[in-house]
């Protein structure tokens, strides 16, 4: 694992470089017998570095959450996950996709990532068991029930699936907004990959904001939808903030 110092040595070879090269040797890394507590805390280192190679400085208001919960945000960008796991040690959800990117993949995998195929039941279904079997263990699971990034104007719907699962678990839901204060952090609209973050990279700093809410501790009468919509309208209230 690459620490802080590691960042350092980094920057001089760009931030691109320094990002693909870390991704890169995360993959490497062994994952059998790894518990998601273990991903969660490695999220956390790996989101110390890559951050810090970015440029990115976090500030965090509110409670995060402590023990398994099911984390809620809306969906901006790909620092999203990173942002999140510095200030609250998860695991993340993330779209079948990116775990096919080139290096990027092979690091997510090594991060512990549950991937989850749009379209896909068994994919899906899978998913819900990995990311139940992680919160009986003990560990916070991130998702971004928007489905989909947007320019972080509005907080779109939120797919109902997670917060069944937080339901049938026992764990509080706890919603979230992510804020950046750069327009050039958005990814959204079909861009490609490669060419918005060589854009982003030209950032000198950029400042993100993560506002915590309260914890949703669902019944076991509440129906998945309503909570969903009940967190979605916090994370639109957190957004108005």
């Amino acid at each position: 694992m690459i620490d802080g110092l590691g960042a350092l040595a980094l920057r001089p070879l760009g931030r691109a470089a320094g990002l693909l090269f870390t991704t890169a040797c995360l993959g490497l890394e062994p994952q059998v017998g790894v518990d998601a507590a273990s991903f969660a805390r490695r999220a956390q280192r790996t989101a110390r570095t890559l951050l810090a190679v970015q440029g990115v400085e976090v500030t965090c208001e509110g409670p995060s959450p402590e023990g398994p919960a099911v984390l809620v945000t809306n969906h901006v960008s790909y620092l999203d996950p990173l942002v999140v796991s510095l200030v609250a040690p998860c695991i993340s959800i993330a779209k079948g996709e990116t775990g096919d990117w080139p290096l990027f993949g092979r690091g997510l995998r090594a991060l512990g990532v549950v991937f989850v195929r749009r379209g896909d039941p068994h994919s899906g279904a899978l998913a819900l068991f990995r990311a139940y079997r992680a919160l009986r263990e003990g560990t916070t699971v991130l998702n971004f029930p928007e489905g989909t990034t947007s320019d972080g104007r509005g907080v779109g719907p939120f797919h109902r699936g997670i917060f069944g699962l937080a339901r049938l678990a026992g764990v509080p839901v706890v919603p979230a907004h992510l804020s950046y204060d750069d327009d050039r952090v958005p990814w959204f609209g079909g861009q490609t990959l490669a060419p918005h973050y060589l854009r982003l990279s030209r950032a000198a700093k950029v400042r993100a904001r993560v506002r915590f809410a309260g914890a949703i501790r669902p019944a076991p009468s509440d129906e998945p939808h309503a909570i969903a919509a009940r967190a979605r309208d916090i994370v639109s209230a957190l957004a108005d903030a």
